[in-house]
């Protein structure tokens, strides 16, 4: 079964270098309605999604930047859909050239700082995000380079109430190990921005997670035997496994009825075919009869870390992957 992950890892490296991905670390904003207590973004020039909201059209997102000369401010502002309403951003630093329109009375600029104001606009079409699959609604950008060292402002205003908006920030993809490892938790975070409900994200994974279960424990229950603890932590991480792959299968559906399918989407099977393989895997080693040998506990191992890489399982499962492949039978 590991042999056979060669093949879609090895595409799916082909594709991260051929493809024009962008992704972002999601990141959710609790309200930051003065500029002094500006949301902070530590590394302007990383790649971050910021989601937020505002209740009311009185209120103001405001973020801070610490740039440097050389470093480019790149700034992409979207809401979450077609109809609205389109928030607009507001671009203050000592090096910003003043835009010919005036920015609102409730937002006052540092002394000798610039002012640029980018108005938000439907946006022309939805593109397709394929590593935690969903949809973005593009609805303005700015992107300067820097000459002027200092500190930078955003703020995020919008013209009706309840605006639902991302903004992401820089320009180089990179992620930390723990930043990787619990994006499937932050994308949930991103699909109840979205609107969806916590029952409509995780339908799918309770009912492939509960039908195994019934499954499972009617076989155990025929053959008349007592599983170790071993047996059931690698057939409920195999479960969760799957169940996660449902996940991201289901919201791929959900997005290309939106966006229609482009080439990027063959990444995002990749991140349904190799959990779901990885969970039918830990279930064929929890059925294997007599003690776990030391092959069996390796491939458990094995499995463990490349479900982390590919998100099976919300974390969960492959942790418990990994506890299978140590704990005794019983």
């Amino acid at each position: 079964m590991i042999r056979r992950l060669y093949l879609p890892l090895a595409v799916l490296l082909f594709l991260i270098l051929i493809l024009p991905v962008h992704a972002h670390v999601p990141v959710t904003v609790d309200h930051h309605y003065n500029m002094s207590n500006a949301f902070p973004i530590e590394n302007p020039t990383k790649s971050y999604v910021l989601y937020g909201s505002l209740p009311a059209a009185s209120d103001v997102t405001y973020y801070h930047l610490r740039m440097q000369p050389g470093d480019r401010l790149v700034l992409s502002l979207m809401n979450n859909g077609y109809g609205g309403p389109f928030p607009d951003m507001v671009v203050m630093g000592p090096g910003i050239p003043s835009g010919r329109i005036e920015i609102p009375p409730s937002i006052t600029a540092p002394t000798g700082y610039g002012t640029a104001l980018i108005q938000g606009h439907p946006p022309l079409r939805a593109d397709y995000e394929p590593f935690s699959p969903g949809t973005i609604f593009e609805v303005a950008n700015y992107s300067r380079e820097i000459s002027t060292a200092g500190t930078y402002y955003v703020a995020v205003i919008s013209p009706a109430n309840k605006t639902q908006y991302s903004l992401a920030t820089g320009y180089r993809e990179e992620f930390t190990p723990s930043e990787w490892i619990f994006v499937p938790m932050s994308a949930i975070e991103t699909y109840l921005w979205e609107g969806q409900s916590i029952l409509e994200i995780l339908a799918p994974f309770i009912g492939v997670v509960v039908l195994g279960f019934i499954l499972i424990g009617r076989r155990v229950q025929r053959q008349g035997k007592k599983p170790g603890i071993s047996f059931w932590l690698a057939s409920i991480a195999g479960l969760l496994c799957l169940g996660g792959a449902a996940i991201t299968f289901v919201q791929m559906l959900h997005a290309t009825n939106i966006t229609g399918y482009t080439l990027e989407v063959i990444i995002t099977f990749l991140f349904v075919l190799v959990p779901a393989a990885l969970g039918l895997a830990a279930l064929r080693i929890a059925r294997q009869p007599g003690p776990s040998t030391l092959r069996h506990r390796m491939y458990l191992l094995a499995m463990g870390i490349i479900g982390l890489i590919f998100w099976a399982g919300l974390v969960i499962g492959p942790v418990l992957v990994i506890i299978a492949a140590v704990v005794p039978d019983r």
